[in-house]
């Protein structure tokens, strides 16, 4: 699976850009999303600060901004 970030406009949840994660963590991000079932690949999360974070860490750069909603997407 492709793990995703995406960020969405505040004012109209439009996606302004989004930000692939990079491969070969998928336990990294089960551990960050505190997964206990498989993923089946169409699924969205909406991001705590601590989850993008963590995220961010894995990413190796710094994407929060208040003008944005965060979610992580998983694509099969």
């Amino acid at each position: 699976m492709v793990y995703v970030i995406e960020a969405f406009y505040r004012d109209n949840e439009l996606l302004a850009f989004e930000e692939e994660l990079p491969t070969g963590n998928v336990q990294e991000i089960k551990r960050i999303m505190a997964w206990t079932a498989e993923q089946q690949g169409w699924e969205g999360y909406d991001l705590t600060n601590e989850q993008l974070e963590a995220l961010e860490n894995l990413l190796g750069k710094k994407i929060d901004d208040p003008a944005y909603l965060f979610q992580l997407n998983c694509n099969a």
